[in-house]
């Protein structure tokens, strides 16, 4: 994901964690307002792109994991409202 600060392997529970802590470091603030995941970790078409190629699909980090840190985050109170966009 090379579009990614830093071009982390997968979108894992521990890259959101870190993703957001970071966050919250350059922008000076306790908590963030909304957190938007835009690239989920799975194949998608993007940019441009219209049709589906199921050639291209590989193994990702499970959608649980991903909202389960999200959750994590508004839990302890560093995110108020997370909306992943799938």
């Amino acid at each position: 994901m090379t579009w990614i600060r830093g071009g982390p392997v997968a979108l894992d529970s521990r890259n959101i964690t870190e993703a957001i802590d970071s966050s919250l470091r350059r922008l000076g603030v306790d908590y963030i307002d909304l957190y938007q995941i835009h690239w989920p970790d799975r194949y998608v078409p993007m940019f441009g792109e219209t049709d589906y190629d199921p050639s291209r699909q590989y193994a990702s980090i499970p959608m649980e994991e991903q909202l389960e840190a999200l959750g994590k985050g508004v839990e302890s109170g560093k995110i108020f409202s997370c909306a992943p966009r799938y």
